[in-house]
C-alpha cells in the first residue's frame, strides 16, 4: 500500500475507505496508482467495499499483487478443475473471474475445449478479463458478466456444466447463500471447484452448507485439496482448500 496509515472504519487502507477518502486531500476516489495488498482484500466486508477496491485495483493487480505476491492459487484451481472435469458442449463458468487469471490458466491445457463464462462484481476487473487471448488469438472468455453473488443473478437456469472460483470465497463478504443461485444456474451432473479461505469454512457456514445439502441430495459429498496460493514470501506455506463436487 502506499499508504501505511490503517483506516479507522476497519477497510484496511484509509486510500480507497468511502469515509476515509474526503479526508485525504489530493486523492482521488477513482486514482488507480494505488497498490494494494492482503489487508485490503480481507478487509471487504460488503458488495460496497469490493466495487470500490477492485475499481481501483484493476489497473495494477497482476503487476502489483500477481507478480510482486508470487500468486498463484488460480493454477492450482484450474488444475483440480481439469483433473475431475469431462468435457461437455455447455459452457462453464468462471465465478469472481477478476482479470481472468482462472481462465488462461484452464487454457493452458491445450485438451480443454470448453467455452468458459466469466462473471465478477467488478466491471473494471472484467475488462482486462476481456482483454485475455489465447495463443492463437481467440478470447479467453466466450462471455462476460457483472453480477453480485449476494442478490439474483441475470443468467439462465440450468447453463452451466461446470463453476469454478478462485478468490472469492476468501471475503466474508460472500458467504454460503450464494450456493443457492449458482446451483440454479448449473446443469445436473455439472463439476463445482470453489475455492474457500480456511479461516471462513467453518465460521461462516460453508461446512454447514454443504453438508445439509449433501444430506439433501443436492450435491456429492465434496472432495477437498488443498492448493499453494503464493509461491514465495510470507504465505508461501499456506494451503487453501478447493471444494470439489458435482450437483445432483
Amino acid at each position: 500500500m502506499t499508504n501505511n496509515e490503517e483506516c479507522p472504519h476497519g477497510k484496511g487502507s484509509p486510500d480507497w475507505c468511502n469515509q476515509c477518502t474526503p479526508q485525504n486531500s489530493g486523492t482521488s476516489q477513482q486514482n488507480s496508482d494505488h497498490n494494494f495488498d492482503l489487508t485490503d482484500a480481507y478487509s471487504v466486508e460488503t458488495p460496497e467495499d469490493n466495487l470500490d477496491l477492485y475499481a481501483r485495483w484493476a489497473d495494477t493487480y497482476e503487476s502489483s499483487f500477481v507478480a510482486d505476491e508470487g500468486y498463484v492459487y488460480h493454477h492450482g484451481v484450474a488444475a483440480a478443475f481439469l483433473e475431475n472435469f469431462i468435457s461437455r458442449n455447455e459452457p462453464i463458468l468462471d465465478v469472481g473471474c477478476g482479470t481472468g487469471l482462472v481462465g488462461e490458466a484452464l487454457l493452458a491445457n491445450s485438451s480443454f475445449e470448453s467455452a468458459i463464462e466469466g462473471l465478477d462484481l467488478s466491471a473494471e476487473m472484467l475488462e482486462y478479463a476481456r482483454l485475455k487471448k489465447t495463443s492463437t488469438g481467440q478470447p479467453v472468455y466466450s462471455d462476460l458478466h457483472v453480477g453480485d453473488l449476494t442478490a439474483t443473478l441475470d443468467l439462465p437456469d440450468n447453463t452451466y456444466s461446470g463453476i469454478v472460483s478462485c478468490g472469492t470465497f476468501t471475503h466474508g463478504h460472500v458467504g454460503p447463500e450464494a450456493f443457492d443461485e449458482l446451483y440454479r444456474i448449473a446443469r445436473p451432473g455439472a463439476l463445482f471447484a470453489i475455492a474457500i479461505n480456511p479461516d471462513h469454512f467453518s465460521n461462516q457456514g460453508f461446512e454447514t452448507r454443504f453438508y445439509s445439502d449433501v444430506s439433501s441430495g443436492t450435491i456429492t459429498e465434496p472432495v477437498y485439496k488443498k492448493v499453494q496460493v503464493y509461491s514465495t514470501g510470507p504465505h508461501a506455506q499456506d494451503r487453501f482448500p478447493i471444494g470439489i463436487f458435482h450437483l445432483n
